[in-house]
């Protein structure tokens, strides 16, 4: 028990944040602790969830990418313009295939570059942000995909026990991703590339492989939720995700993914997501002015930040004085 109390620390104080705020906002506004609320707090950041599973995955290797938010808006585009053409002749199956399709190109396009290049993540997806999203103004003249009908758009909007489907996506996402990272080698190979990449090239891991599987893996997920939003909220434009990735980082950072790699909790990045849900709805219900749902949303960055700053440090220290008492002990 003592040890599933230290492994899960972080988690564990984001659970007591959580259920502190529910209780302040609910004395504030006490809609905020009704189950129609609380269901569509999980709907509303389903979406983020799933990509922020996806962030996760690659900030585990020691990388980043902020294009999410730029290949989220491509996808939602394209599947929309498909929906749009065939109305109702057109297809979930394929609707879902064409975004998970875009999706995983659009990441593994990073990844090759990060891992055949050796450019810094940030610098390559800062970079197919900028393209992809100049493409896309370009294209679209700022014009809008909606009046969207046929199959797909059912998908999102189905509820099983009043629970919308996106809400089961999501948790399917998370249990996936869990199998994926620790019952697989690749996962392993990812874990072990992100915790030290020397010691696993040495030892015969392929750090391109896990950066490719890495970002596919974002791609993919972020092709999922773009086809998501597609079909919940029948309507797409270019500007669609702007500002997603400050949002996900925070969210995957703060929940104990650690900036320095290798690193992993799915259960923290949806606690993450989940917190950031909590204070933009309680904002909402509160009736705080919009503008302070960013500052929260910095704050939390900020913080995430600087709390995985200090746990690598404390890591360090540790590590360092279980070197210099062995090293006593051997002499």
């Amino acid at each position: 028990m003592k040890a599933f109390i230290r492994n899960k620390t972080r988690e564990l104080i984001l659970i007591g944040v959580i259920v502190i705020m529910s209780a302040v906002i609910t004395s504030i506004a006490p809609p905020f602790l009704t189950a129609l609320n609380l269901i569509n707090i999980l709907n509303n950041n389903a979406i983020l969830g799933i990509m922020a599973t996806g962030m996760m995955v690659v900030i585990v290797t020691g990388n980043i990418d902020v294009s999410v938010g730029a290949e989220f808006a491509m996808v939602t585009m394209l599947t929309a313009t498909y929906v749009k053409a065939l109305g109702e002749a057109s297809s979930t199956l394929v609707g879902l295939m064409i975004g998970l399709a875009i999706g995983t190109a659009l990441g593994l396009m990073n990844g090759l570059l990060v891992a055949t290049m050796r450019l810094p993540a940030i610098v390559v997806t800062l970079g197919t942000l900028n393209v992809i999203r100049g493409t896309m103004y370009y294209v679209t003249k700022g014009k809008w995909v909606d009046g969207l009908e046929g199959p797909l758009v059912l998908l999102a909007n189905t509820k099983l026990f009043q629970i919308p489907m996106t809400v089961y996506i999501w948790l399917a996402v998370l249990i996936l991703t869990y199998f994926l990272l620790y019952h697989t080698k690749i996962g392993r190979d990812i874990l072990a590339v992100g915790g030290n990449k020397i010691a696993a090239q040495r030892i015969g891991i392929s750090d391109v492989k896990a950066y490719l599987c890495a970002f596919g893996y974002i791609g993919a997920l972020t092709g999922l939720a773009a086809v998501l939003s597609v079909s919940r909220l029948r309507i797409a434009q270019a500007t669609n995700g702007l500002g997603y990735e400050m949002k996900l980082i925070a969210a995957t950072v703060i929940g104990g993914t650690m900036f320095s790699g290798g690193v992993a909790s799915i259960l923290g990045t949806f606690l993450g997501i989940l917190l950031m849900g909590v204070i933009e709805n309680g904002l909402v219900l509160s009736k705080v002015p919009v503008h302070w749902q960013s500052l929260a949303t910095g704050l939390i960055l900020i913080i995430a930040v600087a709390s995985s700053a200090f746990n690598r440090r404390s890591g360090d220290k540790r590590g360092k004085k279980k070197t210099a008492a062995r090293k006593e002990a051997e002499a």
